[in-house]
């Protein structure tokens, strides 16, 4: 299985919190690939796919920030209509529950990545590997 980290910030849902992350990472030379935000009314959950992440993991638990490192799959499809539904249909054939998803590009505009959190990530990998589909790993998504 293609083993990708994703960073996972709980962050207060107030001015200026996604602030301070954004300028720790930077000045620690943290290149952020994709990212998500979701929210309440009270927090957020900022997560994130970065190209060096046991540094950025360190430097926002020393920052005192609430930090949880989870391993997602992440893969790379071509741009072109019915390939995120190709996708789908190859993980539901194999019960495989997705609880997330968000999309970021990648080298080429000829190809889109997505970042999917799912119940269960080696079969997720085990499908996908049968489908044909791309998974990327941690060292590909540095080097993008």
């Amino acid at each position: 299985m293609a083993n990708v980290r994703q960073i996972s910030v709980f962050l207060d849902n107030k001015p200026n919190q996604l602030t301070g992350v954004m300028k720790l990472l930077k000045d620690k030379k943290i290149n952020i690939r994709a990212l998500s935000i979701a929210d309440t009314k009270d927090f957020g959950i900022l997560r994130m796919i970065v190209n060096d992440t046991d540094k950025a993991v360190d430097i926002l638990r020393a920052a005192s920030y609430a930090v949880a490192d989870t391993e997602i799959v992440a893969i790379s499809i071509p741009d072109t209509p019915g390939q995120l539904s190709r996708v789908l249909d190859i993980l539901g054939a194999d019960n495989v529950n997705i609880e997330y998803l968000y999309a970021f590009l990648g080298k080429s505009d000829k190809s889109v990545s997505f970042v999917i959190r799912v119940d269960d990530n080696d079969n997720a990998a085990a499908a996908l590997e049968r489908g044909g589909i791309i998974q990327l790993t941690e060292n590909d998504i540095s080097k993008m």
